[in-house]
């Protein structure tokens, strides 16, 4: 069959040029199966689907660099430059206006001072009606570190020996075994 028989048919060039490019272009990002039942099913090629991952790559690659290059910015001049007084229960602000920094600061100064019990916790996250001052938070958990640390050295350090006295035990027993062993004197007479 020739191009004019094809425009005869009615079949244009252009028109048998986009047939052909739209089943090789079908062709390479779809493959077709046939079920049990002879049902067809389609499904993306794997073409397709490492097309898609690159495209979604780029896509995320060039979101990450206009994020680290506007957004990243830009929060840390917000963080720096917020208010962080405390307010009433209205909104209104109270107090000295303080940045990020010293706010944090400030909070951090309290969390360590705050009193606490033996546990180093405040009277607000024990609960418990027996809750007794124990001194501050820091002086508290050092105390609770250095508790925690030694007892941990001391069991290591027992179990060190342990092993030792173990070791020297068994190594006497077999000695006294064989010395024992050494002294009997087996006779048989008949």
């Amino acid at each position: 069959m020739d191009i004019k028989t094809l425009e005869a048919l009615g079949v244009s060039a252009t028109d048998l040029t986009d047939r052909i490019v739209d089943q090789a272009v079908h062709a390479l990002l779809y493959s077709t199966s046939y079920g049990d039942d002879d049902e067809e099913s389609t499904q993306a090629s794997r073409f397709k689907q490492q097309i898609e991952k690159r495209v979604k790559d780029a896509v995320d690659q060039k979101i990450d660099a206009m994020f680290a290059e506007h957004v990243l910015p830009r929060v840390g001049e917000i963080i720096e430059s917020a208010d962080m007084r405390k307010t009433s229960n209205y909104g209104e602000p109270k107090g000295e206006p303080m940045t990020f920094k010293e706010y944090i600061a400030s909070r951090a100064e309290v969390y360590m001072s705050e009193k606490v019990d033996f546990n180093g916790k405040s009277k607000g996250e024990s609960g418990d009606y027996n809750w007794r001052e124990s001194g501050p938070r820091l002086t508290v958990l050092m105390k609770l570190y250095i508790k925690d640390t030694l007892e941990k050295s001391a069991k290591s350090a027992i179990n060190d020996v342990n092993k030792v006295i173990a070791k020297n035990i068994e190594q006497a027993a077999k000695d006294a075994i064989t010395s024992c062993a050494a002294s009997l004197k087996v006779a048989a007479t008949i």
